[in-house]
């Protein structure tokens, strides 16, 4: 009996060893799930966070993003509103370096006034979430200017029940060019994954996250026939599955647009890269991992995107910038996949004077008044009378 004890004891002694290690080197905010703000970062407050490639200090504030606290809508400031995925939320850098405050700071250099750019960032949303965040959330918000942050490698995937394999967010189907829901159950963390020790045990935390990731990464590789889902959006022989993906998508762009148009809010899409879009040593790594990209054209989607969303709302491609910026400091951590501090400097510097372009007219309010294609340059000309030379972007001179 007493060795039993012993054991026992012994047992629980780790239990609060791992306990106390994990809360010291791998905190793990229990955050909630659902189908618009979910996630590890979304209970108000400051949560640690720290890996082999960074550690900060994450912040939520009380509307449950991570962004500073919003206060009441200031007359006469600006005020725009980002909607996006991780980067957007860019729990990987402290908070005044991450993409929506750097931009703050760019545009109220820029336009030489205040400035408010508020963030709402949510892991793994794709373009319905983004819509139902514009209706639940943002116009609420009194913005002046809504900005689609859209990574293209997996955004497509995101909006299609039958590609995205996680059942965590809103999902839309086109019938009679409409876009319908899709009533599809919302397969969140069940109830082994919840309870007290959810609630209270850091470590169980973890073990939960790293059992999901590990299924979730199992089925994207499954799921794209041997390589990540994700990258099949570059596949040249596409689908139907991936067609249905991408019709859904742009009708969800353009239903963005029109919802914004119908409140007088100006809408802009940014077209955001990924390491493997954007840089040699990202393409390079992922073709040496998954030979069957040789060949592929790994700027093909966002082309697709560009070319489909420019004719809906204001786009800009921020690809370009970055891979001139590629060989300095490095813009993504190579194993977590965001950007770094340099590669948010970098997006916010890159589409400042845009969306200073759309604050300061009517750019994006109807599409009759953007050009619907590059190369359209009386459009452009009429666009670069309104606007100060210094505040048009490269891409759209």
């Amino acid at each position: 009996m007493k060795r039993v004890l012993v054991a026992i004891a012994a047992f629980v002694v780790a239990l609060l060893a791992v306990e106390v290690g994990v809360r010291f080197l791998d905190p793990q905010p229990p955050g909630v799930e659902g189908p618009l703000l979910r996630g590890a970062f979304t209970l108000p407050g400051d949560h640690p966070v720290r890996t082999k490639e960074f550690d900060v200090t994450v912040h939520v504030n009380r509307e449950g993003f991570v962004d500073r606290e919003w206060d009441a809508r200031q007359g006469g400031v600006p005020r725009v509103v980002v909607l996006g995925d991780s980067f957007v939320q860019a729990a990987q850098v402290p908070l005044d370096a991450g993409f929506g405050r750097v931009l703050e700071a760019r545009l109220e250099t820029l336009l030489g006034r205040e400035v408010e750019v508020l963030s709402l960032g949510v892991p793994g949303a794709g373009t319905a979430t983004a819509l139902g965040l514009l209706e639940e959330r943002a116009l609420g918000l009194r913005p002046d200017v809504v900005v689609l942050g859209f990574l293209v490698s997996n955004d497509v995937l995101n909006n299609h029940p039958l590609l995205e394999t996680k059942d965590d967010k809103p999902f839309y189907r086109l019938e009679g060019g409409a876009l319908v829901p899709v009533d599809r159950p919302m397969a969140l963390l069940g109830p082994w994954a919840r309870g007290p020790l959810w609630t209270h045990s850091h470590a169980w935390r973890a073990g939960v996250r790293t059992v999901l990731l590990r299924r979730e990464s199992a089925r994207r590789i499954e799921a794209g026939g041997g390589l990540p889902l994700d990258l099949r959006v570059h596949d040249p022989l596409g689908g139907p599955l991936w067609e249905e993906a991408w019709t859904v998508t742009e009708a969800l762009v353009a239903e963005l647009a029109a919802r914004c148009r119908s409140q007088g809010v100006t809408f802009g899409v940014l077209l955001f890269p990924d390491a493997v879009e954007a840089t040699e040593a990202g393409r390079n790594a992922a073709v040496a991992r998954w030979p069957a990209l040789t060949g592929w054209d790994l700027g093909r989607a966002r082309a697709r995107a560009l070319a489909s969303f420019e004719i809906r709302a204001p786009t800009l491609d921020l690809e370009p910038a970055f891979r001139r910026a590629e060989g300095g400091e490095p813009l993504y951590f190579p194993e977590d996949g965001h950007w770094t501090r340099a590669g948010h400097a970098l997006a916010a510097e890159a589409s400042a004077a845009f969306v200073a372009e759309l604050i300061g007219g009517d750019l994006g309010r109807d599409p009759a008044n953007h050009p619907q294609r590059r190369g359209e340059e009386d459009q452009e000309q009429g666009q670069a009378d309104q606007v100060p030379a210094e505040l048009v972007p490269d891409g759209r001179r």
